[in-house]
C-alpha cells in the first residue's frame, strides 16, 4: 500500500487575519517541513516583510498534535532576544494556523554549510557566540530548545544568527525538573535523551558540541548511514577528529560532548574556553561569506614559549601592524615567566581546561591595594612613593551600604540622571584575563592601557601613548617617555603593547558613558583633597566571582561586570560626590548621584545588582582586614 498523502496548507495570494482584518500578500516559499510551509509575507498596510509559518489544521487534528502546536506558539511568544527569531503574532482561519515571525533572508547555517562545505574557526566563533547568547537567554527563561541544529539557526541580511523552530521546545516547571520524551534530530540527540533517563539544559549543550563539530568538519560527529549505528555511537560516545582541527577546537568539542550531563561545562564556561578567548573573532561578517570563505586580517606569531615551541591560538596572534618594533621575544618570555615562578600568589586566569575552573566565592589575585596621593611626575622616571588616596575600598563599601539602607524599596523610574562630562566617570570598557601566562590587561575609558603582571608589578600607557607609568613591587611609581624606556623594562613594555594591540583589534567596547558634549570641559572645578593628579589611575585589584568580574581602580572606582547579561555597575567618586553608573545589556548607560538614589530609589534591575555589589564589596573588605 502506498503511504497516505499528507494534507498541505492551502494558501491564497492574500492571507487575512480574521480577528483584525490585517492582510498579508504571500510571496516566495522559504521552506517546508513535516507539518508546515513557510512563506514570505508582506503586510499590505505597512509594507513590512515577515516569515509566515503556515500549518494545515488537517495536519494537527489529533488532540496531542494541537496541544503541541499551542505549546510551541506559547513558548516562542514569550521569548524576546536578538539571537532568537522574533515572534510577531499568530492567528487562524478555517483551514490553517498562521504564525508570523521575523524574516531571516539568508536562510540558515545549514544552507551556508552546504555551499561552503566547512567554515573557518573565526567564523565558527562568531556564529557560536551568538547562538550561545541566545541559548543562555532561553535557559534563563527555563526553556530547553531540544532541537538545536544548523537548520534551526537562521541568518539575517547582516549575518546575525537567530535560533528558531520551537516545535520541540519544553519549559521546565521547577528546579530539578527533567523531561523524558525522546525527541530531536538523530545526529544531535544527547545520550540522556536517547536513554529516556531524564534531560534538562545539558541536552542543548551537547547539541552545541555537535553543531560546532559539524561547522568545522562538514558533517555531524556521530553520522552514519544507519540510524541504529548512529544511536549506538552516541551511546558509546564514539567519534573521531580529523587531523586538520586545532587543539583548542578538539578540546572544546570534547568537553561539550561529555557523556555525563553533569560533567559538561556551563554556557558561561564555554565562552571562557581558549577556543573563544584566544582566537580571532570578527566583529561583523559580510554576506559574501554565505558562499565564499572570508579573508581575515593577516596575523603572525609574536612569541614562543620557554621550550621554543610556538605559542598558537593565543592572544598574541595579532595583526602585523603594531605600535612598536619588537625583537628578542625569547628574552621577554623568559623574564616574565621567571617573575611568575617567583610569585607566591599566582592570579587565576584562562585555563586550558575550563571545566575545572572553580566556582569562586571571591578569589583575589595580586597584592594589597596601593592608594596614590596626587603627585607631580618628574621627567626621566624618578620614583615617587605613593601615599593614601582619598577613597578606599572600605569607604566605597560603606557608601553603598548607607545608600541601600536608606533608599525606598519600591521601584522608581524618575530618579534624576547626572550628566557626566568627558571622562568624569573613569571605568574599564575592555579587559583580557591572560594571567595563566602573563597577567591581566585592561583599557580604561580615557584610552590608557595597563597590565597587572603575575609578579605583582603594574605598567600602563598614558592616554597619549607617549609615556609609560611603571609601579614596581616596592610600590614606587616611575614615569618614562617612550623614547627613554630603561632596558630593564623593555620586555614588560613589549608585553604591554601586545595587550594594547589585542584589545584595540579584537575586543568590542563594553558600552559608552553618556556625557554632555555641549558643555565645556571641565565644567565643574575639582574640589577633591588631591588636586590635579598626574599619576595615571591604574587597576589595583581584579577578581572573579561565580557571577561577575570585579575591578577596583586606584582613584576609588569599583566596577562589576556581570557575565550573564553583560550589564555593568560602576561606583565612582568625583567632586566630593558619589556616582553610580549602570550600563544595561544594550550597552546604554545611565549615571546617577547616589544621594538621589538614596532619596528616590531606583529600578528593580539596578537594585538587584547593587545588592550583589554590596555582597562582593563586603567580602573584599573582610579579605582586606585579614591581610
Amino acid at each position: 500500500m502506498g503511504s497516505e498523502k499528507k494534507p498541505q496548507p492551502i494558501v491564497g495570494d492574500i492571507v487575512i487575519n480574521p480577528e483584525s482584518g490585517e492582510q498579508y500578500k504571500r510571496g516566495r516559499l522559504l521552506g517546508k517541513g513535516g507539518f508546515a510551509r513557510c512563506y514570505e509575507l508582506r503586510e499590505m498596510s505597512t509594507g513590512k516583510l515577515y516569515a509566515g509559518k503556515i500549518v494545515s489544521k488537517a495536519r494537527i487534528a489529533k488532540p496531542n498534535q494541537w496541544e503541541k502546536m499551542q505549546r510551541e506558539i506559547h513558548i516562542h511568544s514569550q521569548l524576546d532576544h536578538r539571537n532568537v527569531v522574533g515572534f510577531h503574532k499568530h492567528f487562524e482561519d478555517d483551514e490553517n494556523v498562521y504564525v508570523i515571525l521575523e524574516l531571516c533572508n539568508k536562510k540558515s547555517l545549514l544552507h551556508m554549510l552546504k555551499l561552503r562545505k566547512t567554515l573557518t574557526e573565526s567564523e565558527v566563533r562568531y556564529f557560536m557566540k551568538q547562538v550561545i547568547e541566545g541559548l543562555r537567554y532561553m535557559h534563563s527563561c527555563s526553556v530547553i530548545h531540544r532541537d538545536l541544529k544548523l537548520g534551526n539557526m537562521f541568518l539575517t541580511d547582516s549575518m546575525e544568527v537567530k535560533i528558531g523552530d520551537f516545535g520541540l521546545a519544553a519549559k521546565l516547571e521547577f528546579n530539578g525538573d527533567r523531561k523524558r520524551t525522546m525527541c530531536g534530530t538523530p545526529n544531535y540527540i544527547a545520550p540522556e535523551v536517547l536513554g529516556k533517563i531524564g534531560h534538562s539544559f545539558e541536552a542543548d549543550v551537547w547539541a552545541l558540541g555537535c553543531v560546532l563539530y559539524t561547522m568545522l568538519v562538514g558533517r555531524p560527529p556521530f553520522e552514519t548511514t544507519s540510524l541504529k549505528e548512529t544511536y549506538t555511537r552516541i551511546k558509546h560516545n564514539k567519534y573521531s577528529f580529523p587531523d586538520t582541527l586545532s587543539y583548542d577546537s578538539k578540546d572544546i568539542i570534547s568537553l561539550l560532548l561529555t557523556s555525563e550531563p553533569e560533567d559538561r561545562p556551563s554556557l558561561e564556561e564555554v565562552l571562557l574556553h581558549d577556543f573563544f578567548v584566544s582566537g580571532y573573532i570578527p566583529e561583523v561578517l559580510s554576506p559574501t561569506v554565505f558562499s565564499t570563505a572570508p579573508h581575515f586580517p593577516t596575523t603572525k606569531v609574536l612569541m614562543s614559549d620557554s621550550s621554543g615551541e610556538i605559542v598558537r591560538n593565543e592572544f598574541c596572534r595579532l595583526r602585523r601592524e603594531s605600535t612598536m618594533k619588537h625583537d628578542n621575544m625569547e628574552a621577554a618570555m623568559s623574564e616574565i615567566k621567571a617573575a611568575r615562578e617567583k610569585s607566591t600568589h599566582l592570579m587565576p586566569g584562562n585555563s586550558s581546561t575550563p571545566r575545572l575552573r572553580p566556582k569562586l566565592h571571591v578569589t583575589i589575585p595580586g597584592s594589597r591595594p596601593v592608594d596614590l596621593e596626587a603627585v607631580r611626575e618628574k621627567s626621566g622616571g624618578s620614583p615617587v612613593k605613593p601615599a593614601n588616596y582619598s577613597v578606599s575600598i572600605v569607604a566605597v563599601s560603606e557608601m553603598l551600604r548607607t545608600c541601600l539602607r536608606h533608599m525606598p524599596k519600591e521601584e522608581y523610574l524618575h530618579t534624576p540622571r547626572y550628566k557626566a562630562i568627558g571622562d568624569e566617570v573613569l571605568w574599564v570598557p575592555k579587559w583580557v584575563d591572560y594571567s595563566n601566562k602573563y597577567g591581566f590587561g585592561h583599557q580604561l575609558s580615557d584610552k590608557s592601557v595597563g597590565v597587572i603582571f603575575n609578579d605583582k608589578s603594574r605598567i600602563c600607557f598614558h592616554p597619549d601613548r607617549i609615556s609609560v607609568q611603571y609601579l614596581s613591587n616596592d610600590h614606587r611609581v616611575h614615569t618614562f617617555r617612550m623614547s627613554s624606556i630603561p632596558p630593564r623594562l623593555s620586555k614588560k613594555v613589549t608585553l604591554l603593547d601586545y595587550f594594547s594591540t589585542y584589545m584595540d583589534e579584537h575586543l568590542i567596547k563594553g558600552g559608552d558613558i553618556a556625557w554632555d558634549a555641549m558643555s565645556p570641559i571641565p565644567k565643574r572645578k575639582a574640589t577633591s583633597p588631591n588636586p590635579a593628579p598626574t599619576v595615571q589611575p591604574y587597576l589595583v585589584k581584579w577578581y572573579r566571582t561565580d557571577k561577575a568580574i570585579a575591578m577596583y581602580l586606584s582613584n576609588g572606582t569599583f566596577q562589576l561586570n556581570f557575565f550573564e547579561d553583560h550589564t555593568k555597575i560602576i561606583l565612582s567618586y568625583n567632586n566630593s560626590d558619589h556616582l553610580l553608573t549602570y550600563i544595561n545589556e544594550d550597552r546604554i548607560s545611565s549615571t546617577y548621584r547616589l544621594l538621589h538614589i538614596a532619596h528616590h530609589g531606583c529600578t528593580a534591575d539596578i537594585y538587584s545588582r547593587l545588592v550583589y555589589t554590596r555582597e562582593v564589596l563586603d567580602k573584599l573588605v573582610a579579605t582586606e582586614e585579614e591581610e
